[in-house]
């Protein structure tokens, strides 16, 4: 009987099972075995599950060689550590308060020291009181009556210490292993005492630049060890100064509870600080930006970026890459060179961030950032500058069908599941940099949110926010959508809300709201001089005729020539449209120009509602559309009032496509506690 070779690429039980059984077939020593038979039927078992266990177990070994396919977390760390990335630890949630501490009447001193670790804590969180504490000692001088600590910033943890002893003979490698899971590596300090008898200590830094390092250099290392876990190394002598025997290594750090305490808004001081009790505490900014240990996908997508950075910022990914890790409380990071600017502006790099709860960053942030952390290694000639990020907020108009056959809960249930459904595609695939919105994929989440949900209408604004200044001079104000719009009707156009008061021409405080004019992107667009002709005194009259009504114009002249022709109102309904100039003195001639009527352009007006709830335009002109880049120009306005808590405007308009990204500096989002945001209409289907 011919031989047959053993097949070899099969790696499930049974084909591995029935490969060996045809190999022993072609045997001439198994003619006419019974393999189906309980004894050589187990002895084929016990070969094919221990060939397949082999396999197995082969197979994720060489998975965890590579980090693409590792699966365990100290594998991906290990991989990263080959790469000089140290993956983000547990973030402690940071907060900013003002401290005024008020001593007896009486009192002399006026000078006070508030020490570091001051303790603080929170209001109740899902029934827990998490503590704060000051991370840098603060000597305050009275003023007043009082002493004030301005802008003091609060982390959330419970401040630990722990003192390792050296010995070159039980640790010969200086590695000292922290025991605490949860600790944020960006509040470890590290001090070396000389010995338990030489109280004379020297502080060491993380070291994260291997090149400025030499024999003396006081510096430590940092890894991740057992799963959350960190050790602490020094060097060998070479790079970096190696301890010596008898040393004591004193490790102070923070552990923390992470994002549980984020939100934490109200605080109290449990430390009495050099006797005086009578403290107020007032929250500049809620604890926010508390973050779990970074996931294994984030450390497999995050520590190659690190690598190419090479512990400089020359590229866009290397600033985002930096920024990441060396100040971890961003939600999402993005740079654009000044050359995109326009015009362009050589020379500068912009970055802006959004943080990981609310919407803006603070000054000391980016100060931080561009001095601290981009500047000793940026580019000598490129100036970082940042800017605010400019959020456009999503509002939705949810009409859903519905088969009240298909399911048992009620209509409320099912609204808040399609609620649920938009919270998550939001979070998912927006409220980030660079991301993209599209319609039909936010539709096919709202229909698969519920089996009994049948088809989905979506009806989709961008609200953007401003604060004015009120009771000022008058000021435009420029509201950039990013998106085009589309020209609005008498039933669907831009609208802001909530109420502002201004005055009118009588003085009078009215109450009013900012609207597009219906069609008004059917009026004059602009002017173009096409000939200034000569010899203008006086400013000539200017006359558009055409099949439209009520657009106005007033001419500008320059060194008896016509320098430009300003459109005052844009009218309504023109298709076709010529310029009619006149006058300018006796001896004036040759001017001409024309119209421009290709609808890229609509006005806004305000008004208001009077006591017979009637309608009334206040002004009929007070700002620009342009449709197609989106920019809503408001001119000369003076608000009194904004009517609500924020003292901010909303400005609502529809955007001309289902698709459209966010780039540069824009974020597209949604205030989840604005119950505007997401508005549902339910319709049962007949039975």
């Amino acid at each position: 009987m011919a031989e047959s070779k053993i097949q070899i690429t099969e790696l499930e039980f049974q084909t591995i099972k029935e490969n060996l059984k045809n190999y022993l077939k072609t045997r001439e020593e198994f003619t006419d075995y019974d393999f189906e038979g309980a004894g050589l039927n187990i002895l084929l078992d016990i070969l094919a599950y221990n060939t397949h266990y082999l396999a197995y177990y082969t197979n994720m070994i060489a998975n965890e060689m590579f980090l693409d396919t590792a699966d365990l977390r100290q594998s991906v760390v290990s991989h990263a550590k080959m790469l000089g990335y140290t993956p983000r630890s547990r973030v402690a949630p940071l907060a900013r308060v003002n401290i005024e501490i008020t001593p007896p009447i009486g009192d002399t001193q006026n000078l006070l020291l508030v020490p570091r670790f001051t303790r603080f804590r929170s209001e109740n969180i899902s029934g827990t009181n998490f503590p704060f504490v000051l991370l840098q000692d603060k000597v305050l001088t009275k003023s007043g009556n009082k002493f004030t600590y301005a802008n003091a910033v609060l982390k959330q943890g419970t401040p630990l210490v722990y003192t390792f002893v050296v010995d070159n003979v039980s640790n010969p490698k200086q590695r000292f292993k922290i025991p605490d899971v949860g600790i944020d590596i960006s509040t470890i300090e590290v001090t070396v005492q000389q010995s338990a008898t030489n109280l004379s200590t020297q502080k060491y830094i993380l070291a994260d630049d291997a090149s400025v390092v030499d024999e003396n250099s006081t510096v430590y290392y940092l890894d991740e060890v057992d799963n959350g876990k960190y050790q602490i190394y020094f060097g060998d002598g070479i790079i970096g100064k190696k301890l010596e025997d008898g040393n004591l290594v004193v490790v102070t750090y923070l552990i923390t509870d992470g994002p549980l305490a984020n939100k934490a808004n109200t605080f109290s001081m449990i430390d009495i600080i050099d006797g005086f009790s009578n403290v107020a505490i007032t929250t500049i900014q809620s604890a926010a930006s508390g973050a779990e240990i970074e996931s294994i996908e984030s450390i497999r997508f995050s520590a190659p970026k690190g690598y190419l950075s090479q512990n400089r910022a020359v590229t866009k990914n290397d600033y985002i890459a930096l920024i990441n890790k060396k100040y971890p409380y961003f939600d999402s990071v993005t740079v654009w060179s000044g050359e995109e600017e326009n015009p362009p502006e050589i020379g500068r790099v912009y970055i802006s961030a959004k943080p990981r709860d609310g919407f803006e960053i603070t000054q000391t942030e980016k100060e931080f950032i561009k001095e601290t952390v981009l500047k000793p290694i940026g580019i000598l000639t490129i100036t970082p500058e940042f800017r605010d990020a400019d959020y456009n907020y999503l509002n939705l108009r949810i009409k859903s069908t519905y088969d009240p056959a298909k399911t048992n809960k009620t209509p409320s249930q099912i609204e808040s599941i399609i609620k649920a459904a938009v919270t998550s595609f939001v979070n998912l695939e927006l409220n980030k940099f660079n991301a993209t919105f599209r319609s039909s994929r936010l539709i096919r989440r709202i229909d698969d949110a519920d089996p009994s949900i049948l088809s989905t209408e979506l009806n989709v604004f961008v609200e953007k926010k401003i604060k004015p200044l009120l009771n000022a001079t008058a000021r435009s104000y420029t509201l950039d959508f990013g998106v085009p719009l589309i020209r609005g009707t008498t039933d669907n156009r831009l609208y802001s809300s909530p109420e502002f008061t201004i005055f009118d021409s009588t003085d009078t405080l009215r109450s009013c709201f900012i609207e597009e004019v219906p069609f008004s992107f059917s009026g004059v667009d602009s002017i173009e001089v096409v000939n200034p002709g000569s010899n203008y005194t006086e400013t000539p009259t200017v006359e558009i005729v055409g099949d439209g009504t009520g657009a106005t114009a007033v001419a500008v002249i320059n060194n008896g020539a016509l320098r430009s022709i300003n459109v005052v109102k844009r009218g309504f309904e023109y298709t076709t449209a010529t310029v009619k100039i006149t006058g300018g003195g006796p001896e004036a001639r040759g001017a001409t120009a024309k119209v421009v009527t290709q609808g890229k352009s609509g006005t806004l007006r305000t008004y208001y509602f009077d006591e017979n709830q009637q309608k009334v335009i206040l002004n009929d002109n007070i700002g620009t559309i342009n449709y197609d880049t989106g920019i809503v120009v408001l001119n000369n306005m003076t608000f009194f009032d904004i009517l609500n808590d924020a003292k901010q405007l909303s400005v609502h308009a529809k955007p001309e496509t289902t698709v459209f990204q966010s780039i540069r500096n824009k974020v597209i989002t949604m205030k989840y506690d604005d119950p505007q945001s997401i508005i549902v209409e339910l319709t049962p289907v007949e039975a």
